[in-house]
């Protein structure tokens, strides 16, 4: 696409999200409609208009909670959003109120479809919407897969390929959707990004949050960056608390901080912590901070961990914000070895790889970057250099182009092709 085509081109990102959120996927949505527009596509953002006072409170300006520096449109629209009926029966709810939005998002594509020239989506709801509108609305439309449906995948993979072209985190989600009769010219790898400006400058600030943290100056402090969730969703937290039972003669020495929240889910942790008999002085727990606090508790930490258990999410289907965070950062990474992972990290090169699954394994990747001070920075470094690929913007321009090339195809809207 040339630079003329790009400024009058107007992209509708239908989002079922909820918009602030504490969840990740938001801040995904927000990049990339920002990056979008950074390219000269207008962008508009779809998202539900939901109850959520406290959080819509304590984030105040959306732009500036998510640290968003170019502007582009957002529009809230209406969904039934009930606090009883959440309480009563949160599935029902659940249902409720995306089927509502997903209504009133239909109208508000039939009645403004001459002032579109794409839509994108990211989630399986808006996905199914736009594949039924289709015949209706007529306009190129792009779905970004974060995950492979457990269920219903005959339907699933037929409204995919009704898509213009499809995005994927992983090349192992590609070749899954490929093997379920997506041809490969519709199909893209893009992986999450980073936005390198906040990392500006954050060091400077790492020393005080470690002290804020309670935590010796000389000490080795590990690090990790995620939501906290239930024991049944466990993201590797476990693991790494695990490993401090095999670091007994770094015990006085280590400590271990995790930012993210809820707190409500700390007290698990702490019980496993007094299962293991380890010193709970040792752990920190830290609710979730704007993304803009982020990389200064990166720089606090010594060595940051993404200990992700292997199930078939996380090894084939995920591209984690947290690892281009901490190659960002430039602190060693210590990881899981898992495909999804090892298509961006390398072990000895940008990181250490251990075993899923085993905390003596973290415990002996932990000793490999102590004890070898070089080998420490050389990986760090060589994480910052890789990142510099894996920036927002260059994810944005990756998508763009594929964009252009593939929305000719599968069915032309009366507004493309300007």
């Amino acid at each position: 696409m040339d630079a003329q085509h790009k400024i009058n081109f107007r992209m509708l990102y239908l989002s079922c999200a909820r918009i602030p959120s504490e969840k990740a996927h938001a801040y995904q949505i927000l990049k990339m409609c920002e990056s979008f527009a950074s390219q000269g596509i207008m962008v508009t953002l779809l998202y539900q208009k939901r109850n959520n006072k406290q959080l819509e409170a304590q984030a105040g300006n959306i732009f500036e909670y998510y640290a968003i520096r170019n502007l582009f449109t957002m529009k809230k629209l209406f969904c039934l959003d009930s606090a009883l009926l959440e309480k009563i029966h949160s599935g029902i709810w659940f249902y409720v109120t995306t089927i509502s939005y997903l209504m009133a998002a239909a109208i508000y594509l039939i009645r403004n479809r001459k002032a579109i020239d794409i839509i994108y989506c990211r989630d399986m709801f808006s996905l199914m919407l736009l594949g039924l509108l289709q015949p209706v609305l007529k306009l190129p439309a792009f779905y970004e897969a974060h995950a492979f449906p457990h269920k219903l995948i005959r339907l699933h993979i037929g409204f995919v390929k009704k898509m213009n072209g499809i995005i994927v985190l992983t090349e192992q989600l590609r070749e899954l959707l490929f093997r379920k009769g997506v041809h490969h010219s519709k199909i893209a790898v893009a992986h999450d990004g980073v936005d390198l400006h906040h990392f500006h400058n954050a060091h400077l600030k790492g020393v005080k949050i470690k002290g804020q943290l309670g935590i010796p100056t000389e000490s080795t402090l590990i690090g990790y960056v995620g939501r906290f969730v239930t024991m049944e969703q466990e993201k590797g937290i476990k693991d790494l608390l695990g490993a401090m039972n095999y670091l007994a003669d770094y015990s006085g020495s280590v400590y271990m901080a995790f930012v993210g929240g809820p707190m409500n889910h700390v007290p698990a942790y702490y019980k496993i912590i007094e299962e293991l008999r380890l010193d709970r002085n040792h752990f920190r727990f830290h609710d979730l901070v704007p993304i803009g606090e982020v990389p200064a508790y990166l720089a606090a930490f010594d060595i940051v961990a993404m200990p992700f258990p292997w199930t078939p999410h996380y090894a084939y289907n995920m591209s984690p914000l947290k690892m281009f965070e901490y190659m960002a950062a430039e602190k060693p990474i210590l990881a899981t070895r898992l495909p999804s992972v090892m298509e961006v990290l390398a072990d000895g090169e940008n990181a250490v790889l251990v075993e899923p699954d085993n905390p003596m394994a973290l415990a002996q990747g932990i000793r490999r970057i102590m004890e070898d001070k070089e080998f420490s920075q050389r990986i760090s470094t060589r994480a910052r250099q890789d990142v510099l690929n894996y920036t927002w913007e260059k994810r944005a321009q990756k998508i763009a182009h594929f964009i252009g090339e593939n929305m000719q195809t599968c069915g032309q809207g009366e507004n493309t092709g300007r």
